[in-house]
């Protein structure tokens, strides 16, 4: 076997076993113009920043399924990718995989802060080569509507993270606060607070949707 045709098996098992990993929570219609894939941040044996008295990697996943439901409310037509349904470990590189099989028109990925010392806030990122795309623009809606529900925005940054490097649609990452910070974990711990994040973020998706698509 050449090494040309070894390449292309390894590819072709590892997107067979991605996208099984993968969970659709909308069904694909004709009415279905647009793919969102959403990614909870960590999982598995990768638990993310802990706080207090509870881990990122819950945190994230919590707030995706609420996403996720806050999308079908707010954007129909909209199907949803979550690219970590459970508390599983997914690479990367499969996460970013997972997204471009399935030709998402847009990657959110959710994450919780931390920092030594006291911060607080909301922060997204973009990759430094981003600036001035669709991406920024789904950055600064989203960081616009976390200030709408009381939040104190950090603004837009950007960073050379895989998944934002690796994703080959407009990509962010959103920061939803820290949870080395007692209030901000008790925040994005809650039913209000993660009710509240998840449904600026939808909103903010509908809005770029509306705008940009």
């Amino acid at each position: 076997m050449t090494y040309k045709k070894a390449a292309k098996l390894i590819l072709l098992t590892i997107l067979t076993l991605t996208t099984t990993t993968a969970c659709r929570t909308t069904k694909q219609t004709k009415y279905n113009n647009f793919i969102v894939a959403i990614d909870a941040g960590h999982g598995g044996n990768d638990q993310g920043a802990a706080g207090h008295h509870s881990l990122e990697k819950n945190i994230n996943l919590n707030l995706t399924k609420r996403l996720a439901k806050s999308i079908r409310k707010k954007c129909p037509r909209t199907e949803v990718i979550q690219i970590r349904p459970d508390d599983q470990f997914v690479t990367l590189e499969d996460r970013a995989g997972m997204a471009n099989y399935f030709h998402a028109d847009l990657f959110i990925s959710i994450h919780s802060n931390a920092v030594d010392g006291w911060a607080q806030g909301t922060e997204t990122f973009i990759h430094p080569k981003a600036k001035g795309t669709k991406a920024e623009k789904l950055a600064q809606l989203i960081e616009k509507q976390y200030t709408y529900i009381g939040r104190q925005s950090r603004g837009v940054k950007t960073a050379n993270f895989a998944v934002l490097r690796m994703t080959h649609m407009p990509a962010v990452l959103t920061e939803i606060g820290f949870i080395t910070n007692k209030n901000e974990e008790k925040y994005i711990n809650s039913k209000k607070g993660q009710k509240q994040l998840a449904d600026a973020i939808a909103q903010a998706l509908a809005t770029y949707i509306k705008t940009y698509h």
